[in-house]
């Protein structure tokens, strides 16, 4: 098997003519249009039946709750008008042949409820209840009488009679059931929690209502259970697209119905229990309800396996079980198939324009692809720097011309440019177009110093062979760092290096590749020491200086030799920053005007107020030290900000406190020249203090 690689892509590209390549973007051009114009029907339709799609989950909701309200509400009317009437004494709770006639008759009535019953605040208990067969049974529990007495009264289908059971065994007491004591805590209808029916599986719900005395107190509680059946029915028979699911879940997620009811029930510890909605197993249900929990959205679409669904939520209104929901999950598939079918066939039809237009592609490539093939050809030319043969082209097309005239300038200015070394600054001039004439311009540059720490005595202990072997690794590596840090490098001084940032090429962030390269130059130059040293080799220290400022930029020379360079202010004082730090003991030492462009992204301390040579007015000069980042040692952090602190209270005056500061860097960096320059310093004039017109500056007369 062929590997295409960098190479093999360069290869593929100089296989093929021009006349190929036209060819190939009008065919590229078409395919994008062909696809952006199928792009954006599929997205119109996909639009206009997703919007079709959220009125439709709207309605069904509606639809759900309209049905689930015409479900619950008898039951909820029927217990508070029961609770109503008890009030107005039309009927008499302590009447048990009455509310025993009533149960049965209100419950013959209502199909929907399987259970109806009262429960009083002495224990006494009425209860009608629909057997599986469609008959009913009667429960009455006396405990107001001696002895007290459990009534059953059922139907016998073979005698066609009620049969009447009697006991005094009485294993229930409604006053302590959740329906009894929420009724009467609310004082209101109350609903209770979902349950699970022992007789036939099925879920319920009960609906209380409290029976109110003339002296405010609950006297009794009317109470109604419903199976939720028939509503796992209904959802099962309400169609949402060909694979949508829609279901009801409660305030603890259980599920209250779902198209399949076998689903909802489950076994635990020996009895029934709902089902909660992440142990359905199904998997788009369960990710849409974590969507739901975590961003609270009513509306939302997710994926599962690959697939994307709509899903909604929607809160049952006040009337029923508080935080009741209605949930829908439905693929979005299912309301944009058509849109993917009308894609397939615009897509079809751009297709078809597609062979129609390649033949006009053709035409166009052979009427522009000679005059192309002639400036590939002469481009050739360049890139060798045969520039001496004058380039004659001639094309009616304008763009064509205008690429002629170009190469032809082109080649102008590489026949005076590549007088110019070395050859990467060259090529970094041609492309900012920079001319050949004599003379600079003004820019804010950052200029770069380097040198050898003691380079005279390490010359004198080399044979001159080997010296200039060693010195020339050493150039060749930071080379590449400066110029990788798009550096321009002016000139080599003996031992030293010049370099600066800005120019030729713009660069708004000069001053950050400039501290950069610097810091990464004294890396490369410990990894270069060590090997060296294993080597046998002498090892080098490398000082340098960085200063940002206007600088003066540009070409130097005569007719025959061109030197393109920077001048002024800010290239001595990088000069002699570099020498600084001979005195300081530091490594990189910076101007305050790059400190301050740089500082947000690396570790500077504060090293002095100085006036170089030839200059009375002071500029800060701070130590660059590091990169700001997760990987900063502390020691670095601490070094800056406590010798800050120590400069602070030094320029303030302030000899002892300063000392303590510098003392106690002191012992934590032994070697640290500056921290010993200003506990000498901070002593002196401790013991000589300075003039009242002293403001710290120190005068570097020598570089």
């Amino acid at each position: 098997m062929k590997v295409w690689g960098l190479a093999g892509d360069r290869a593929f590209f100089k296989s093929h003519s021009f006349y190929v390549r036209i060819v190939s973007t009008f065919v590229g051009l078409l395919i994008v249009t062909g696809l952006l114009i199928a792009s954006y029907n599929y997205y119109q339709n996909r639009q206009t039946v997703l919007e079709l799609g959220d009125d439709l989950i709207v309605q069904i909701n509606r639809t759900v709750m309209e049905t689930t309200n015409n479900y619950f509400l008898p039951a909820a009317v029927l217990v508070e008008i029961s609770a109503r009437l008890a009030e107005m004494g039309a009927l008499h709770c302590s009447n048990i042949y009455q509310i025993e006639l009533y149960t049965l008759g209100v419950l013959k009535s209502y199909p929907n409820i399987c259970m109806f019953f009262l429960g009083d605040e002495q224990g006494n208990y009425i209860r009608a209840w629909r057997l599986p067969d469609g008959t009913m049974e009667g429960r009455v529990i006396e405990r107001n009488i001696a002895p007290a007495t459990n009534t059953f009264k059922y139907w016998c289908r073979e005698c066609k009679v009620f049969k009447i059971e009697k006991s005094s065994n009485i294993d229930y007491d409604p006053r302590i059931r959740p329906w009894y004591m929420g009724a009467k805590e609310t004082r209101a209808n109350y609903w209770t929690d979902l349950y699970i029916l022992a007789r036939n599986k099925k879920p319920a719900i009960t609906s209380a209502y409290p029976v109110i005395d003339t002296q405010g107190k609950v006297a009794a509680v009317w109470g109604v259970d419903i199976e939720l059946d028939e509503i796992s029915a209904f959802l099962k028979n309400l169609k949402v697209g060909k694979n949508g699911r829609v279901f009801i879940i409660n305030a603890k997620n259980e599920i209250v119905a779902y198209p399949d009811i076998d689903k909802i029930v489950r076994e635990d510890k020996g009895g029934l229990r709902p089902v909660r909605v992440e142990e359905l197993g199904i998997a788009p249900i369960s990710t849409a309800f974590r969507e739901y929990l975590t961003t609270g959205k009513t509306r939302s679409v997710i994926y599962s396996h690959g697939k994307r669904y709509l899903a909604s939520f929607t809160e049952f209104s006040k009337f029923f079980p508080a935080g009741w929901k209605v949930g829908l999950v439905v693929p979005e598939d299912d309301f944009i198939a058509g849109a993917k079918l009308l894609i397939r066939e615009t897509l079809l039809i751009c297709l078809i324009i597609l062979l129609g237009a390649i033949l006009l592609a053709i035409l166009i490539a052979r009427s522009i692809s000679h005059p192309i093939k002639l400036l590939a050809e002469e481009t050739e030319k360049i890139k060798d720097f045969h520039l001496e043969e004058k380039l004659v082209i001639s094309s009616y097309i304008k763009e064509i011309q205008t690429m002629t005239n170009a190469i032809a300038a082109m080649k102008s200015g590489l026949q005076a440019f590549r007088r110019y070394v070395p050859a990467e600054l060259v090529r970094q001039l041609i492309h900012t177009g920079e001319e050949t004439r004599l003379g600079g311009q003004k820019r804010d540059l950052t200029v770069f110093f380097s040198d050898i720490a003691g380079f005279t005595t390490i010359a004198e202990s080399m044979a001159p062979e080997e010296l200039m072997i060693h010195l020339s690794e050493y150039f060749d590596e930071i080379t590449k760092i400066l110029s990788g840090q798009r550096g321009t490098v002016d000139k080599y001084i003996g031992d030293g290096i010049m370099a600066f940032w800005g120019a030729p090429l713009p660069d708004d962030d000069h001053a950050f590749h400039a501290c950069n390269a610097a810091l990464a130059c004294q890396e490369r130059l410990k990894e270069l020491n060590r090997k060296w040293a294993g080597e046998g080799k002498t090892t080098f220290a490398v000082r340098v200086g960085l200063s940002t400022g206007p600088t003066v930029v540009g070409n130097v020379g005569s007719s025959e030799r061109i030197n393109y360079t920077v001048m002024g202010d800010n290239v001595n004082l990088a000069s002699r920053l570099e020498g600084a730090n001979k005195f300081y003991r530091t490594e990189i030492i910076v101007n305050r005007v790059t400190y301050e462009a740089a500082a947000d992204r690396f570790w500077f301390r504060p090293l002095d107020v100085v006036a170089v040579k030839g200059k009375r007015t002071g500029t800060p000069i701070y130590e660059l030290l590091g990169r700001k980042g997760a990987e900063t040692p502390d020691a670095v952090v601490e070094l800056c900000r406590e010798f800050a602190r120590g400069m602070q209270t030094y320029l303030a005056r302030d000899w002892d406190g300063a000392g303590q500061i510098f003392g106690d860097l002191a012992i934590k960096f032994p070697e640290d020249g500056a921290t010993e320059l200003y506990l000498a310093r901070c002593r002196k004039y401790r013991d000589t203090p300075p003039g009242a017109d002293w403001q710290g500056l120190e005068y570097l007369e020598a570089k």
